[in-house]
C-alpha cells in the first residue's frame, strides 16, 4: 500500500516539476541574483562545521571514513578492530545520533539506526563536511549530535584523467584504487573501483607480564564500484544517476579472554540515486529518487549460529529554494521513504512508510544570517513531534565572529527495537529532546602568518532514551525508554599556518571536554544517576605538524583519549602517534606521488573496545599515478 503511493508521489514529482520551476521564475520580476545550489538545510547558521576538499581526502584516500574523523576531529571513533566495526560518538551521543547524508540521502539503516564507519571508503566521496550538532529540522531521525555529509561532484570540461593507487602494508595490508573522470561541455563522469585486503595477524600482549600473542581469524576483504554519470540538458538545468556497490568479508577475530573464533560477517551494499536539478535566475530546484539495499550474512561455524538480515529502502524527495529578496531565502520540500526489511528475528517483515515535509526561512541583516527551519513528520501515518532550529552567525568585529543555535531533535526506534523477537517493543516512543550551542571564532592574517583559534560551549537533554536492559522478571533484553541523558561540553581548536615562497609550515590541534551522564539509575546493565556513558571518553585531544617544500611534505599527528567505561571495567586512556612522509610530483600528462607511514610510533599498547586490542607499530608504503590528457589547441 505504501509503497504505491510512493511510487505515484514520484510520478507527479517529475511531472509537476517544470510547471513549478516556471512558475517561479515568471512570478519574481526582481533583479537576477545567483542562488546557491545547496539547500539551507546543508548550511544551516550556527552550526560549527569542519570540511575536506578532494586535496585533503587524497591524503587518506586509503582509510574509511572512521578513520579519518578519529585523526581530524575530536569524535571519538569507536573501533574493534583494523577492518571491524567503528561507529562514532559526536558530542556525547549515541551511535545512532549521527546522520550521515549522501547527495541528500541518509544512509543510516532502518534496522540498527546506525552505519559502520569502516565500510564508508573516503576516495568515494569528493568532499566531505562535518556540522556539529543536532539538525532533525533538516534531516530528520538520527541528526542529534551532528551530520556528516559525502558529495560528489560533476566535472564538466574536464579531458580526461586516470588515477591508480596502490598501498603494501604490515600485517599483509595490500590496496589497489583507480578512477576515471572525464567530461564535455554536457556530459561528465567518473569511475571509481577499489580492492583492499589484509590478514591482521599482529602481535599482542594482554599484559605485560604474559606471554605474546598473535591475533588470529581476523583478516578482511573490500572491494567496490561507484559509477556516477551527469547530463546537462540544457544550460541550468541538469540530470544526476549514482551507483554505488560495494561488499567486504571480514573474519571476526576471538575476545582475549577466548582461544579461537570461526565467526565471519559478509556485508553487501548497493545505493542508487536519480537526481534532477534546475537553477533558475532566483531559483533552485531538485527532485531525487534512491533506492537502497543492504545484506548481512553473519556466521559462526563453532556454534553453528547463521544470521541473515536485509533491507531496501525507496526514498523520494522534492525542494525548492528561492530568492524572495537581497537578503532573504527560503526553501521547502518534501519527503517519503518506504522500506522493508527481512531477518529471522522477525515474526513478519516490517514494513515502514515515512513523511515529511521542511523548510527554511534566511534572513541577512548586514553582516549577520538568521535562520529557523522546521520539519513535521509522519510514520505509517502517524505524526511524529514538530521539530525545528533556530541559529545566527555573523562578525562581530572584522577579525572576530559568533554563532548560536537552539533546536529540537528526535530519533525513532529502529526496526530491530520495535519488531525484534525477543525484546521488540512496538510502543516505544521517539528519543527527542532540545540542544543549543554558542562559539566564538578569531581569525588574523599577517605578513605570512595566518592564526585562526575557535571556541564552543554546547549543551544537550535527551527523554525517552532508548536502551535495551532487562526488566522485571524476564530473562531476556529488551528495548525501553528508560534513559535520560544530558550532554554538554567546551571544544576548543587552534590553528597557525606561516608561508614563504615554497616553504609552508602548519600547527593545528584541537581539545574536547565532554561530559554526557545518564540522569537515571538503571538496574540493568547497573548504571548509577550522574554516571558518565560507557564508551564515552570526557577528553580528547589532538595536534598535527605539517612541513611542506616544494612536493616533500612531513606530517606528524598526535591523540589523546582519555579513559572510559565498559560493560566490565574501566579501559585506561592512551595516546597515539603518526609519521607521514610524502612526495608530491604534478605534471601532465603524467604526475604521482610516494609515500611512507608509520602507524602508532610510539608502539602504544590499547584498547579502544574491551577485550579487543589493538596493533602496536606498523608501517604502509604506496604510491599514486595519475595521467592527464593534454587538450591540443
Amino acid at each position: 500500500m505504501y509503497g504505491h503511493k510512493l511510487f505515484f508521489s514520484l510520478l507527479f514529482y517529475f511531472a509537476g516539476i517544470a510547471g513549478l520551476q516556471a512558475q517561479a521564475d515568471t512570478s519574481l520580476l526582481l533583479p537576477t541574483l545567483e542562488v546557491s545550489a545547496t539547500p539551507l538545510r546543508s548550511t544551516a547558521a550556527g552550526e560549527r562545521t569542519e570540511q575536506w576538499d578532494s586535496a585533503q581526502i587524497a591524503t587518506y584516500a586509503h582509510s574509511s571514513l572512521g578513520e579519518l574523523l578519529s585523526r581530524e576531529t575530536g569524535i571519538f571513533i569507536k573501533n574493534y578492530g583494523a577492518g571491524s566495526l567503528a561507529t562514532p560518538s559526536v558530542r556525547g551521543g549515541s551511535a545512532g545520533h549521527t546522520a550521515v547524508v549522501w547527495n541528500g540521502f541518509a544512509l543510516q539503516s532502518p534496522m540498527l539506526g546506525l552505519l559502520d564507519f569502516s565500510l564508508l571508503p573516503t576516495h568515494f566521496a569528493d568532499d566531505i563536511e562535518l556540522r556539529y550538532g543536532g539538525n532533525s529540522a533538516g534531516w530528520g531521525s538520527g541528526a542529534i549530535g551532528g551530520t556528516i555529509a559525502l558529495r560528489n561532484r560533476p566535472a564538466y570540461r574536464q579531458p580526461l584523467s586516470l588515477t591508480l593507487r596502490s598501498l603494501i602494508g604490515s600485517f599483509s595490508r595490500r590496496d589497489l584504487q583507480f578512477q576515471a573522470r572525464y567530461g564535455s561541455e554536457s556530459i561528465a563522469g567518473s569511475t571509481r573501483l577499489f580492492h583492499q585486503q589484509a590478514d591482521n595477524d599482529f602481535p599482542y600482549r594482554i599484559r605485560p607480564d604474559l606471554p605474546e600473542r598473535r591475533q588470529t581469524n581476523a583478516a578482511f576483504r573490500q572491494r567496490g564500484l561507484l559509477q556516477e554519470f551527469y547530463w546537462k540538458l540544457h544550460p541550468g538545468q541538469q540530470l544526476g544517476l549514482q551507483v554505488w556497490w560495494q561488499e567486504g568479508d571480514r573474519d571476526i577475530p576471538p575476545l582475549t579472554t577466548q582461544t579461537r573464533s570461526a565467526a565471519s560477517q559478509k556485508d553487501k551494499v548497493l545505493r542508487s540515486a536519480l537526481h534532477w536539478r534546475r537553477n533558475g535566475p532566483r531559483s533552485v530546484l531538485q527532485a531525487r529518487v534512491g533506492f537502497f539495499r543492504e545484506y548481512i550474512d553473519f556466521r559462526d561455524e563453532l556454534t553453528g549460529l547463521r544470521a541473515e538480515s536485509r533491507f531496501w529502502s525507496l526514498v523520494g524527495e522534492v525542494e525548492g529554494q528561492w530568492q524572495l529578496t537581497r537578503s532573504q531565502q527560503i526553501q521547502a520540500g518534501f519527503n517519503q521513504t518506504f522500506t522493508r526489511a527481512f531477518a529471522d528475528g522477525y515474526a513478519e517483515p516490517p514494513e515502514q512508510y515515512q513523511a515529511a515535509v521542511f523548510g527554511a526561512f534566511r534572513q541577512k541583516l548586514g553582516g549577520w544570517q538568521l535562520q529557523i527551519s522546521g520539519r513535521q513528520g509522519s510514520v505509517d501515518g502517524t505524526l511524529i513531534p514538530f521539530v525545528g532550529s533556530l541559529g545566527a552567525e555573523g562578525k562581530l568585529l572584522n577579525w572576530l565572529s559568533m554563532r548560536a543555535k537552539i533546536s529540537r531533535n528526535y530519533r525513532l526506534p529502529t526496526l530491530n527495537d520495535r519488531y525484534w523477537r525477543p525484546g521488540g517493543n512496538p510502543e516505544l516512543k521517539p528519543e527527542q529532546g532540545w540542544s543549543q550551542e554558542a562559539g566564538i571564532q578569531t581569525n588574523w592574517t599577517f605578513d605570512k602568518h595566518q592564526f585562526e583559534y575557535s571556541i564552543t560551549a554546547f549543551n544537550r537533554n535527551i527523554q525517552n532514551w532508548i536502551l535495551w536492559s532487562i526488566s522485571g522478571n524476564a530473562n531476556y533484553w529488551s528495548a525501553q525508554n528508560i534513559a535520560e541523558v544530558w550532554s554538554r561540553g567546551i571544544e576548543q581548536r587552534i590553528g597557525w599556518t606561516f608561508s614563504s615562497g615554497s616553504f609552508q609550515t602548519k600547527i593545528s590541534g584541537g581539545y574536547d571536554f565532554i561530559r554526557s551522564t545518564n540522569q537515571q539509575a538503571i538496574e540493568s546493565p547497573r548504571i548509577e544517576a550522574g554516571s558518565q556513558l560507557i564508551y564515552t571518553p570526557e577528553y580528547r585531544a589532538f595536534g598535527q605538524l605539517q612541513l611542506r617544500w616544494k612536493g616533500l611534505e612531513a606530517a606528524y599527528q598526535h591523540s589523546y583519549t582519555s579513559e572510559v567505561s565498559s560493560l566490565t571495567e574501566p579501559l585506561p586512556g592512551y595516546q597515539l602517534g603518526h609519521l607521514r612522509l610524502s612526495y608530491t610530483l604534478e605534471g601532465a600528462p603524467l604526475g604521482g606521488a610516494l609515500f611512507f607511514r608509520i602507524e602508532n610510533l610510539w608502539d602504544a599498547s590499547y584498547r579502544i573496545v574491551e577485550r579487543r586490542p589493538m596493533p602496536g607499530r606498523h608501517y604502509q608504503t604506496g604510491l599514486r599515478l595519475k595521467f592527464s590528457q593534454v587538450n591540443e589547441d
